[in-house]
């Protein structure tokens, strides 16, 4: 396995290939894959900060993660924040990198990719802080790892606009070396 980089322009045409990991990751219907791939990941490049890496398998992308600047005008920090200040924690908006997506075809889930996809991107993140929002599942194996390397919860039972199912905001402060 090969954890690298990918650039911008180089997730825009693996578009297909990173939705389609992302719909088995989830077992998503199609209509949701590809309205994962013509927003959020054909929205990437207006975002400040962009950094995705992916997990190869040879030549077969089965893994990836990406995120970017926090960015107080866009939608998910406007949802997020006011919580985050009403929680105490509005300090963790400043100088924050938001972690969007960090999915890994099922059949290569349990090999350690996660933990190197998402060590690999903390490490190239500069920023202090780095929130997230997950599953309010308590038997959701994705907070295991996101606890494994040091995110706690911010605000747990977190709910969307218009959205049924609570989230948990979580947040991981950069370690002074």
């Amino acid at each position: 396995m090969t954890i690298r980089t990918l650039a911008t322009s180089e997730v825009l045409r693996r578009a297909d290939e990173i939705a389609g990991i992302y719909q088995r990751a989830f077992d998503y219907s199609d209509e949701r894959r590809d309205h994962f791939r013509d927003t959020r990941i054909a929205y990437l490049p207006l975002y400040d900060g962009a950094l995705t890496l992916g997990a190869f398998d040879g030549r077969t992308l089965v893994g990836f993660v990406y995120g970017f600047d926090y960015q107080p005008e866009h939608w998910w920090p406007q949802q997020v924040g006011p919580a985050l200040d009403r929680a105490g924690h509005g300090a963790w908006t400043e100088d924050a990198f938001e972690l969007n997506e960090l999915e890994i075809l099922p059949e290569h889930q349990g090999r350690g990719l996660g933990t190197a996809l998402l060590r690999g991107l903390l490490d190239l993140a500069p920023q202090r802080h780095t929130l997230l929002s997950t599953t309010a599942d308590p038997a959701d194996r994705a907070k295991v790892l996101y606890r494994r390397l040091g995110f706690v919860d911010l605000v747990p039972g977190f709910r969307y606009a218009g959205i049924t199912e609570p989230a948990n905001i979580m947040g991981r402060q950069r370690s002074h070396a």
